[in-house]
């Protein structure tokens, strides 16, 4: 099971999380369909599959991916789980 990420940069170099949603390993007429409905996602324009099938953990893969040690900030609208900086 994979947990997949829908989510927007901000030009201010925030990552905000608008949904999220199972998909399984090696489906990948689901993970088109996910990205081309992207964008109904509050203006999405980003969208990360991870190996997990928990929201929060996919969040903790994506903050030590995308965010540790850049000038940017993770922020989850969906379930409001914040990373932990180790």
């Amino acid at each position: 099971m994979l947990t997949a990420l829908i989510g927007r940069w901000d030009t201010d170099g925030t990552l905000t999380i608008t949904g999220s949603e199972q998909l399984n390993e090696g489906d990948q007429a689901a993970l088109d369909s996910l990205v081309e409905r992207a964008a109904d996602y509050d203006g999405a324009d980003w969208v990360c599959t991870f190996p997990t099938s928990r929201h929060t953990e996919a969040i903790q893969l994506a903050y030590e991916q995308f965010i540790r040690g850049e000038d940017a900030e993770l922020v989850d609208d969906t379930w409001g789980h914040t990373p932990t900086a180790w």
